[in-house]
């Protein structure tokens, strides 16, 4: 297992080492410009924005990609390698380790704090608002406990100090807010900017409030991942972050965002969010600022489907035991499709293997239920279970008017109708004809041997 760090430098290292960056020496525009062209670079690779007009900070962005992961992580490629990785940090979480000298407190401004003067925040789409931040890690303490929460959320920048955070009610961070402003408090943050692909998704898990998703990261990496205190908050950041930014919800204050994208590539219109005032900015010498290209862009699939499969994985082993893997698919945008494979099913798992995916998360809304013998990454392998083993009049069933996430596509009355697809085969099943497995293996294992020419 390649030996790993805690930072986005380390990850960008390897993949350096891989070939699995493209940088892009042009000069390029945060106004829709960088947008567009990270958009259209070819590949999965990382891209390092090395000359972005007006700022002599570099920007990465297509950080995290499913491969990209696995070599940052020093893994394997496979789907069953990554939910292991992820599982193993949330079964066996590691408390985070705070130390006293960081380099994200490389520099330091809390006088005349300008966060658009500091990092190069970026226009996405014509219709929105202004200037998102769209990496940021929001770290947040549980008021009366003093636990931590971490996620992700969208900022708008609406000034120099000023950004606007968008949450659901629904979000364990709007739950601490509330739980702050009750009391007389106004909640703190830091939102940390350049992280590990491990952090990025650890902080997407779905897990409960008061769960420390940190640890979850420390888990994954096998050592405590480490914090550094805040300047002028009393909010841990990870140590090796390239940005820090220190700030707190102002009481009562909302803002009208308009039409955002998310994640099914299409505008929405929130209403109004919280605001939060910057407070100071830390960053390390030199720092990279991290963009995650939002709306209908594989990164922002990807973050979310890894973290959500394994949680859902976990979920549905309560139900089902002889569940596999479980696998959200790019195509289902990352958060709505899932395919679950179960070892020699009796009559009924494929059935409450689909309720307990529900049941976890309320964005999944197609479930696809397979046997072991299907490769749930790989589509094609999919949608021949599907045409093989599915009978259509007994193995498809739609429940209406289930519960949902508000960035459902097609909520209505917060329900949307999910479905149920069961693929499985049957006693009388046809056998899969197949070359015999070791002969296959054999093959693959001496292929320069048949010095194969590809004719063009």
């Amino acid at each position: 297992m390649t030996a790993i760090g805690q930072d986005m430098r380390s990850a960008l290292e390897i993949l350096q080492r891989e070939n699995r960056i493209t940088r892009v020496e042009g000069s390029v525009d945060t106004n829709f410009e960088l947008a567009a062209v990270l958009a259209q670079c070819p590949g999965r690779s990382a891209v390092i924005f090395e000359n972005v007009e007006g700022y002599s900070v570099p920007v990465v962005g297509n950080l995290v990609d499913r491969k990209n992961f696995a070599l940052s992580c020093g893994i394997d490629t496979s789907l069953e390698a990554s939910l292991n990785y992820i599982n193993k940090g949330i079964e066996n979480p590691i408390t985070p380790l705070v130390v006293e000298e960081a380099p994200c407190r490389e520099q330091i401004i809390t006088e005349n704090v300008d966060v658009l003067k500091t990092i190069p925040c970026t226009t996405f789409f014509e219709k929105e608002a202004g200037r998102y931040i769209s990496a940021g890690i929001i770290i947040a303490k549980d008021p009366e406990t003093g636990k931590r929460n971490v996620s992700m959320n969208r900022l708008l920048l609406l000034g120099p100090d000023k950004l606007m955070i968008g949450m659901s009610p629904s979000h364990h961070l709007h739950h601490l807010k509330e739980k702050a402003q009750k009391i007389g408090k106004a909640l703190e943050v830091s939102i940390a900017i350049g992280n590990h692909p491990a952090v990025l998704v650890a902080a997407n898990a779905y897990v409960d409030l008061g769960f420390d998703e940190f640890e979850i990261a420390g888990g994954m990496f096998g050592e405590p991942l480490k914090l550094s205190k805040g300047v002028t908050v009393d909010v841990e950041a990870p140590a090796g972050a390239e940005i820090v930014i220190e700030a707190e919800f102002i009481p009562d204050e909302l803002y009208e965002e308009g039409l955002v994208s998310e994640f099914h590539g299409m505008y929405v219109d929130y209403g109004k969010s919280p605001v939060l005032r910057v407070k100071g900015i830390t960053h390390r010498n030199n720092p990279y600022y991290q963009v995650i290209l939002p709306g209908r862009y594989h990164e922002h699939f990807i973050i979310g489907a890894m973290a959500i499969e394994t949680t859902a994985l976990r979920n549905i082993r309560t139900a089902v035991p002889g569940v596999k893997n479980a696998y959200i698919t790019e195509g289902g945008m990352g958060r709505s499709h899932l395919v679950v494979s179960l070892s020699n099913p009796r009559p009924g798992e494929g059935q409450k293997a689909v309720f307990a995916a529900f049941a976890h998360c309320n964005l999944i809304k197609q479930v696809t239920v397979v046997n072991d013998d299907i490769n749930i990454d790989d589509p094609v392998d999919v949608e021949w279970a599907i045409a093989a083993r599915m009978k259509a009049d007994q193995d498809i069933f739609i429940i209406p008017r289930v519960r949902t996430d508000r960035a459902e596509a097609l909520v209505k009355e917060g329900t949307v109708a999910k479905i149920g697809i069961i693929a499985l085969r049957d006693a009388n099943a046809l056998p899969k004809a197949e070359i015999p497995e070791e002969v296959m293996k054999n093959v693959q294992d001496q292929w320069d041997k048949y010095k194969i020419t590809r004719l063009s």
